[in-house]
């Protein structure tokens, strides 16, 4: 037998009710057998006193058997009980039953007569004549002389065959409570295992490599929060499923276009076509420059690599940001003259931050190279710097083609590459601005984007003081 979660759900439902039912149905079914029984003989000792303090006050109801006969027939259709007269000697005198003529003159003398006899009070549950019965037996007196005794009983069958129906009724209603507790307990069994086995297929189909899987959410209990915490999840690995392909579109593109340049090159060297020292030297340096450009992406690669593994480690010194700043801008003051772009700086002196010098150079050289890419001919480009309190501020503006608005949130996430109306030669790997932001973010720094299409865009960071 599997032990399945919609099983034990439904055995912890009906064992309980199996097992505590009977229990307190049979206890509560003796209680109230014994509480009626013991009512039935107090009402039979009341029954008795009455008819005692009656025969007390007419004494030949004792002493002539005839009047005891007599007084016994008005009593017969008066009361259930049965009721006998019984001499000194337990002789019977008299009843109320029709069925004892014959045992009239003959002596009864069971414990509770013969105790009766000598003067005490006796009831209880005993057997009669036929069948167990419930008496109470009182003695008669005359002058302080016990001259007889008088006995109440009533047959217990009756009461025992109510107490059998009713017994059986509860057989009924225990049994009926287990089957609702059994449909009911399965059914909510069901509510649970039904979006469990729905969970634990579309986990599979996760595993199987399906991350577009979803499960319905049948509520707002825990199963619920469940399945919705496992949409979230799917959710996410689509999306770290789909950038990961983009990731490895971007780094394919971007090997591609080094080696189809470096294979161009060669291919051209191998024809052996070029005997002009100019165009040889060119080739040559075409491809070192390729090779260059190949270097540096794998450089990048592998320093991603070493980040997921460990993280970013900087090291800090006390550093002129006017001196960085001046010198990146004059590391790019070829590519501004070739490109048409006016570039300026306004920085103003002995600007000091403690900070990774080498990190703070790549942050702005991925900032100028991004400025530089997306401005045209005849635009500016300008790095400004300042203070702010416990911080210092770096500023690169440019006034190139912009951002748009929906593009602004994924800016600085890792291998996004823009939206697919960028031209692909100025898309690049994605990784300049996510690189940014960590190296800022190691320093305990901000760094964000203002941008406007058509309009350019400004690129803020900000480091602390010390």
């Amino acid at each position: 037998m599997i032990w399945t979660l919609r099983r034990k759900l439904a055995i912890s439902h009906v064992v309980p009710i199996l097992l505590l039912m009977p229990l307190l149905s049979l206890y509560l079914l003796y209680s109230l057998e014994d509480f009626y029984t013991q009512n039935l003989v107090n009402q039979l000792v009341n029954q008795a006193q009455l008819l005692r303090n009656e025969i007390q006050h007419n004494p030949s109801l004792v002493s002539n058997q005839a009047s005891a006969q007599a007084f016994a027939g008005t009593l017969a259709p008066l009361t259930d009980a049965r009721v006998l007269f019984l001499s000194p000697d337990a002789t019977v005198w008299a009843s109320t039953r029709e069925e004892d003529a014959s045992r009239i003159g003959s002596q009864y003398q069971p414990p509770a007569v013969t105790q009766a006899l000598i003067g005490g009070l006796v009831k209880g549950v005993g057997p009669g004549f036929t069948t167990d019965v419930a008496y109470a037996v009182l003695p008669l007196r005359q002058g302080g002389k016990v001259t007889g005794a008088l006995r109440l009983s009533y047959e217990m069958d009756d009461v025992r065959a109510q107490f059998d129906q009713l017994r059986e009724l509860i057989i009924a209603g225990v049994v009926l409570t287990v089957v609702l507790a059994l449909g009911l307990s399965w059914g909510l069994s069901m509510t649970i295992a039904r979006p469990l086995r729905e969970l634990t297929a579309s986990v599979r189909g996760i595993a199987g490599g399906d991350y577009h899987t979803r499960v319905a959410i049948h509520g707002r209990d825990e199963v619920g929060e469940l399945g919705d915490s496992f949409n979230r999840m799917a959710a996410r690995l689509d999306q770290a499923e789909q950038a990961r392909e983009r990731q490895l579109a971007a780094i394919a593109h971007e090997l591609a276009r080094p080696l189809t340049g470096m294979r161009a090159g060669l291919d051209t060297l191998q024809e052996g076509q070029v005997t002009d020292p100019g165009m040889l030297e060119t080739l040559l340096g075409g491809v070192g420059d390729e090779l260059d450009r190949l270097e540096r992406l794998v450089g990048t690669l592998q320093g991603l690599h070493k980040r997921a593994l460990r993280p970013l480690q900087l090291n800090r010194t006390e550093i002129s940001l006017e001196q960085v700043i001046r010198a990146c801008v004059g590391n790019f003051n070829s590519s501004a003259d070739r490109l048409g772009i006016h570039l300026n700086s306004q920085v103003p002196p002995e600007l000091r931050v403690r900070a990774d010098e080498d990190r703070v150079i790549q942050v702005l050289t991925n900032l100028l190279d991004n400025a530089f890419k997306f401005t045209p001919r005849g635009g500016n480009v300008t790095v400004q710097a300042g203070a702010d309190g416990n911080s210092v501020w770096v500023r690169v503006m440019d006034t190139g083609v912009g951002i748009a608005e929906e593009e602004l949130p994924n800016i600085f996430q890792q291998f996004y590459r823009g939206a697919d109306s960028r031209p692909p030669e100025t898309r690049g790997m994605g990784l300049g601005l996510a690189i940014s932001r960590e190296i800022i973010a190691a320093h305990r720094g901000r760094i964000w984007v203002e941008s406007e299409l058509g309009k350019g865009s400004c690129f803020t960071f900000t480091l602390p003081k010390g």
